[in-house]
């Protein structure tokens, strides 16, 4: 699993404490960023400040309650996980506002692994892109049908779209582990390349031709002989 952004939305800061404790206890080797948030107000803040991957939100907060919340947050780009302590809620959760889990305090360890794993089962069913562009130290998010490809530059990546690109702090094989298998295929090094956005194969030059052409880029990946095998099963 790749590191994930996570925000942690209660009005008990032990409860806070203690989720977070425990999901670092299930990820001893991840690097999970935990944002713990007290009321609905820091929640909002912090969904449209860090845009999570994955929500914990309990219901019954003193200000206003987590479905509050929801109405005024853009729900396409996270799954919502309800921490409460009262079960009648659970069929308005997931009638009402498609929450991806549902977990009973007092926390239940094992409960909890198995979302994570459900979440990350769910990998290639992702819509959007999250990352921190390093030239401008902004998070960004982008629809994974405007991504062309992407690109090694030493430790670095970038992302090409259609009409921009930005730099990563994070290496290719980095951004490869967070984007949908389906979608993204390794064709070189130093290209990942999105395969709705592959016009043909072009055997004799050894090399995938895009659909759009970037600037003054040629719309030319080269496919290495490492990766050729893997390339022709997909594209042939």
């Amino acid at each position: 699993m790749s590191n994930l952004t996570i925000v942690i939305i209660d009005d008990e800061k032990k409860l806070r404490e203690l989720l977070k404790e425990y999901i670092n206890m299930i990820f001893p080797n991840h690097k999970h960023e935990i944002i713990l948030c007290n009321s609905v107000k820091t929640g909002i803040e912090a969904i449209e400040t860090y845009l999570p991957d994955l929500v914990f939100l309990d219901i019954e907060m003193p200000e206003a309650n987590g479905f509050e919340l929801l109405k005024n947050v853009n729900r396409e780009t996270f799954e919502v996980v309800f921490t409460t302590a009262y079960a009648q809620y659970m069929e308005q959760s997931i009638n009402d506002y498609g929450c991806f889990g549902y977990i009973l305090k007092p926390f239940d360890r094992e409960k909890l692994k198995t979302i994570f794993e459900r979440f990350e089962s769910k990998k290639d069913d992702k819509k959007y892109f999250k990352f921190i562009n390093t030239s401008k130290n902004k998070r960004m998010l982008v629809e994974l049908d405007e991504i062309l490809y992407c690109k090694a530059d030493n430790n670095y990546c970038i992302i090409y779209l259609k009409d921009t690109n930005y730099l990563m702090s994070k290496t290719l094989r980095d951004v490869e582990s967070r984007l949908p298998e389906s979608i993204f295929i390794r064709v070189h090094r130093s290209f990942l390349v999105n395969v709705s956005q592959v016009d043909y194969y072009d055997k004799d030059r050894n090399g995938l031709v895009l659909k759009f052409e970037i600037d003054d880029l040629d719309n030319f990946i080269p496919v290495s002989a490492s990766y050729k095998e893997n390339v022709d099963k997909y594209f042939l």
